[in-house]
């Protein structure tokens, strides 16, 4: 597996604001999960959870390794947090992960779990609404 290759199309699928096909990367019967979703086949939901909170959401994977059918990659990504009625709704913001993924031979994922600080993007949220917390978070490249 080219795993270089595989991280571009990834970004470009991950890549919410231009409509990236992330349900696309996935094998039939794939699973999902992260530090808000336990593991679910739900890819759908999970897609429209990401651009409802996120419409303009990327993913910048800065490193990848794997060998044979799995990977595990490192990744910044950035949005603007919209929820709707949200106090901090408009705020620009980074956060840091790392995902596993587990591939069949066509390199479509069968399993993918994302590992993140959720307290990364809360306190960028608090910041810029006056609260408590680090500098706000932007949407720099």
């Amino acid at each position: 597996m080219d795993w270089e290759t595989w991280a571009r199309r990834a970004e470009r699928a991950l890549d919410v604001g231009k409509q990236g096909d992330w349900q696309g990367l996935f094998a039939p019967g794939a699973t999902f999960g992260d530090p808000h979703t336990p593991s679910t086949r739900d890819l759908r939901s999970v897609a429209r959870q990401t651009r409802g909170i996120f419409p303009d959401w990327t993913q910048e994977i800065i490193r990848i390794r794997g060998a044979g059918d799995w990977a595990v990659f490192e990744w910044i990504g950035r949005g603007t947090f919209s929820l709707p009625g949200a106090p901090g709704a408009g705020t620009l913001v980074t956060i840091h992960g790392a995902t596993i993924v587990e591939v069949d031979v066509q390199g479509r994922v069968t399993a993918w779990r994302d590992y993140l600080d959720r307290k990364e993007p809360e306190e960028q949220i608090l910041a810029a609404i006056g609260g408590q917390g680090g500098e706000r978070g932007g949407n720099r490249r």
